[in-house]
């Protein structure tokens, strides 16, 4: 059994340890190195007991009863020798009975002289007896138990199971009769006939853990559960909860191992049906896969972010699901709900790395020489949200472009942003920050709002940034939107010498061009 399921069953082992104990017993949780037997007679009962199933032994006292005008009750033990001895009859048998057999045994004998319906016979005290228990238990040896006393709580007096402990393949040694025991049953499915009632001479022995089969997939506690010979895939699926609600209830697929060739497997496909669960045999090794119905109660969420009403998280059909559903279902734009900066993320492609742009990164990490496409792909990529689609809201819910609407998908994020109003003047200006933004004013305004060009402003360089894509924008002829920012890059200085290199360099190559056109002519 895995060890989770190991840690439970030795919990448990330990608490039913006290079961059997009087008040005068250690609560502390240690068990005594010897349990006197006056102190098992004494044990709590875990229920009535059952006549039908209560087998009598030397020990037990029985309780005859006589009702009518005189009252009376003989309390009589069974002895060393399985008889007990009843008024007017003798000695009667009972050893090995039932107490229900008993009471009908001792009743039919005194109907002779006494009429069956002022006669009782009832158990009055259980017997106390030794049993001895053996292999990997804490201590091995002889304890003193009564007769409504469990195997598990015999385990626990012999100091618990150990590490390597089977907890399916414990035996009882009772004569000639070997009675096996699977506590995990009894932990798991709460199976008492696992955990039977011990019997006065019983030899309890705790074998080494065998190996496991192994269920994974749609069950309630998948795992690998110790071996048990003639264990079935019923009995296996029973122990790890049942099929969970999402099990797909066609066929089981069991992985074997080749018995001629261990290194080797193969696959066995069983129905999932009652009668061939109850008759499949398991064998050791064995791993048996429960699989799930496709897409069992997929739970398709997205989320809205910003300027609506009802921002949050909402169940949605997938593919059915329409943007415009969505925003109704919000509560609609608020007023200050900016449509122009709004986007909408696939979930799905946000996440997803391409091959390009992890080989672009590492050539460009590895200072590589990339050509201008490659270094305009690389800030592209850098550029663009992840999973952001080319979607108007502006057309579709100002408009009215029901075409441009798109269906929606688990994990989409749709963003409305604040109106901003205003526009960033950034880099070599006088006064660089947020200028209010104003419908109509160029670039130029801008600057002049902001104080106009610095000394060292690459006037020529200056870029309009858009804030929706990020898009460096030439100002000749561009519009400008609010949230945009426009940029004014430093000019480029250049030292005396790097002037006066160029200029050498310049004539060198003319001076050059110069002696190729006068060799040529003078031939």
């Amino acid at each position: 059994m895995n060890g989770k399921g190991l840690g439970c069953l030795g919990i448990l082992v330990a608490s039913l340890a006290f079961a059997t104990t009087s008040p005068g017993q250690p609560t502390t949780g240690e068990i005594p190195e010897e349990v006197p037997v006056s102190m098992a007679s004494e044990g709590v009962l875990e229920a009535t007991i059952d006549p039908d199933s209560y087998v009598i032994g030397a020990g037990d006292v029985l309780e005859i009863g006589f009702w009518g005008e005189i009252n009376r009750s003989d309390a009589v033990r069974v002895n060393p020798d399985g008889t007990v001895i009843v008024p007017h009859i003798g000695p009667l048998n009972v050893d090995g009975l039932t107490l229900s057999q008993a009471q009908k045994l001792i009743i039919d004998k005194l109907a002779a002289y006494y009429r069956r319906d002022i006669l009782s016979v009832s158990l009055n005290r259980v017997r106390t007896f030794q049993v001895h228990v053996a292999g990997l238990v804490g201590r091995p040896g002889a304890v003193a138990v009564n007769g409504v006393t469990r195997v598990s709580q015999a385990i626990a007096l012999a100091g618990g199971l150990t590490k390597e402990a089977s907890t399916r393949n414990i035996e009882i040694r009772r004569g000639n009769e070997v009675i096996h025991v699977d506590l995990a049953r009894y932990l798991y499915l709460g199976d008492n006939a696992a955990n039977v009632y011990l019997r006065g001479g019983d030899v309890i022995y705790v074998p080494v853990e065998a190996g496991n089969v192994w269920v994974y997939g749609e069950v309630y506690r998948p795992g690998g559960y110790e071996f048990t010979k003639g264990e079935t895939l019923g009995g296996l699926i029973e122990l790890a909860g049942g099929f969970g609600p999402s099990a797909l209830l066609d066929t089981l697929e069991i992985q074997r191992f080749d018995e001629d060739d261990p290194t080797m497997s193969f696959s066995i496909s069983v129905p999932a049906d009652q009668s061939h669960l109850d008759s499949f045999k398991l064998q050791l090794g064995d791993r048996v896969f429960v699989r799930a119905i496709p897409d069992w109660h997929r739970d398709a969420k997205v989320e809205i972010r910003g300027e609506v009403k009802y921002p949050g998280i909402y169940v949605i059909e997938e593919g059915q699901a329409m943007l415009s559903d969505l925003i109704r279902r919000a509560g609609g734009f608020t007023e200050k709900a900016s449509l122009a900066e709004a986007t909408l993320k696939r979930g799905l492609y946000a996440s997803r790395t391409y091959p390009v742009e992890e080989e672009l990164k590492a050539l460009s990490n590895l200072q590589d020489n990339l050509n201008y496409k490659d270094k305009d792909l690389l800030r592209t990529i850098a550029r663009e949200p992840k999973g952001a689609l080319s979607i108007d809201f502006e057309r579709i819910f100002i408009d009215g472009d029901s075409g441009l609407d798109v269906p929606l998908y688990s994990g989409d994020v749709i963003e409305v942003p604040r109106v901003s109003n205003f526009v960033r003047v950034a880099g070599q200006v006088n006064n660089p920050g947020l200028v209010r933004f104003e419908s109509g004013y160029t670039y130029a305004d801008y600057i002049r709002l902001a104080g106009g060009f610095a000394q060292n402003a690459d006037r020529r360089g200056t870029r309009i940034i858009t804030a929706r894509a990020g898009q460096q924008l030439t100002v000749r002829g561009s519009q400008i939107y609010p949230g945009d920012i426009i940029w004014v890059p430093r000019k480029q200085e250049r030292s005396w010498w790097e002037i006066t290199k160029d200029i050498i360099q310049v004539v060198a190559q003319i001076a050059t061009i110069y002696v190729v056109i006068d060799t040529i002519t003078t031939q």
